[in-house]
């Protein structure tokens, strides 16, 4: 009985997500299963899809951090405009996209990351299925409604069907920041 007892606090709730999708829209549920980890109905984390091993660490690692809540609630919150600022010149070449450039969750996606790829671009990704505040409201501070989105130097170069211009009229390759090869001559 002495294992089960670290978990008395926890309570589990099961929705079905299509059943209640206004709950699912909020809380950015785009896989099933999807586990959020809540703390006085504020998200502290999330499980995407099956993994009981991940699970169980970060339901571990909230149980023993319960001054965690506090000190998120304590500090004062980002501005998103400013959140969002500061994610799109996280790298000189920032991608915004569905999944990540090993699991791509949309044609579109997969499509820019091969495109970054073949020019052994320097870039960093976004998943904005992770954290529907940023999917949102990046599409209104950018005035673009779609994803994949691809910013250079903080500077909005567009979509799937811009970078494909770009990259057939040859513009795009000198913009890309390249990889460090490593070589040493």
């Amino acid at each position: 009985m002495g294992k089960l007892e670290e978990y008395m606090d926890v309570k589990f709730a099961k929705i079905e997500a299509e059943n209640v999708p206004t709950v699912s829209q909020k809380s950015g549920i785009t896989v099933v299963p999807t586990v959020l980890l809540l703390r006085n109905s504020h998200i502290l984390d999330r499980v995407d899809g099956v993994n009981t091993i991940k699970l169980n660490e970060k339901i571990k690692h909230h149980l023993n951090n319960k001054d965690v809540l506090l000190d998120y609630l304590a500090k004062p919150k980002e501005s998103l405009e400013d959140r969002l600022k500061k994610l799109i010149n996280q790298a000189s070449c920032m991608l915004f996209m569905k999944g990540n450039p090993e699991q791509p969750r949309c044609g579109f996606s997969r499509t820019i990351v091969s495109i970054l790829d073949d020019y052994k671009a320097d870039y960093k990704t976004f998943d904005i299925l992770q954290d529907n505040e940023v999917r949102e409201g990046l599409k209104k501070f950018s005035n673009w409604p779609t994803y994949p989105q691809l910013y250079i130097n903080g500077d909005l170069i567009g979509g799937l069907d811009i970078v494909k211009e770009m990259n057939e009229s040859g513009e795009l390759e000198s913009m890309l920041p390249k990889k460090d090869s490593g070589e040493k001559r």
